[in-house]
């Protein structure tokens, strides 16, 4: 789980054939028909208003693995 109990929603860093949706705390069962949608098209690199991921990225998260 991430430390603010929000999505991972990235590309992986090294491999970019590889995209991460993660790190969903109890709220987020509700967001997985979305989040679905939004991997998808990012994979298939479609326009989207919900294509901007940056408050998801991977990068300034830091993971609680305890």
């Amino acid at each position: 789980m991430t430390n603010d109990e929000n999505f991972i929603l990235d590309f992986h860093p090294d491999l970019k054939n590889i995209i991460i949706g993660s790190g969903f705390s109890g709220h987020g069962f509700k967001f997985a028909p979305l989040v679905g949608k939004i991997l998808a098209e990012l994979v298939l690199n479609q326009e989207s208003p919900y294509s901007n991921i940056s408050s998801f990225s991977l990068k300034p998260k830091l993971i609680n693995i305890s």
